[in-house]
This record gives structure tokens, C-alpha cells and sequence, in this order.
């Protein structure tokens, strides 16, 4: 009678510990499977806004070779925001934003493309 109930006991277990082991592996393999995926669309989003800023600049280009009065530009990933109202009410997210001197006031004033 012992021996049937160590070998049922040894086997309950070891079931236990396979079971177990099985479980972690499958957990780890979940974990790792997620934790590329966020890379993968980190690395998207950086790709985007690479691929945004060279189209801003491209903008900004051709406004320099039609306008004398172009200051500086830059892209708009996302506006500031202050107690949740945007600070600069014509601000649009993912926006190229074009700034130009008004030649006869010295004024600067802003376009998003």
C-alpha cells in the first residue's frame, strides 16, 4: 500500500511541476510575443514621424523659393495644451507648421499644412 501511494503521490507531483513549468513557459512566451509587438509599433510611430518631418520640410522648401518672408517651420506632432485648452487656437496635430515675417509690420504669423 505504500509504495501504490508514494507512486500516485510522485506522480500528482510531478504532474504539478511539468504543469507548472509548462504554464511559465507559455507565460513567458506571451510576455515576450507583447513586449515586440509595442516595439514594433514604437518603431512605426518613430517612422511616421520621420516620414512627417521630411514631407514639413519639403513644405517649407517650396514656400522658400515662392516667399521672401519665410522665417522657420517645424512639425506638429501633438499641440500644447494648458488646462485642456489648446494654447495657439489654429495649432492642428500632426501638422507642418510654416512660420512667415510679415515684411511690413515684422509680425510673424503661422500656417499648418
Amino acid at each position: 500500500m505504500k509504495k501504490t501511494t508514494i507512486i500516485a503521490i510522485s506522480s500528482v507531483v510531478c504532474a504539478f511541476i511539468l504543469g507548472g513549468s509548462f504554464l511559465l513557459v507559455q507565460l513567458n512566451k506571451q510576455a515576450s510575443i507583447e513586449r515586440q509587438k509595442q516595439i514594433d509599433i514604437i518603431q512605426e510611430e518613430k517612422e511616421y514621424i520621420a516620414k512627417r518631418k521630411m514631407e514639413c520640410y519639403e513644405i517649407y522648401e517650396k514656400e522658400r523659393e515662392q516667399f521672401n518672408n519665410v522665417e522657420n517651420f517645424g512639425y506638429v506632432e501633438t499641440c500644447a495644451v494648458s488646462d485642456g485648452i489648446r494654447v495657439n487656437f489654429f495649432c492642428q496635430d500632426d501638422s507642418c507648421e510654416i512660420i512667415y515675417k510679415d515684411n511690413e509690420t515684422g509680425e510673424y504669423f503661422r500656417k499648418y499644412y
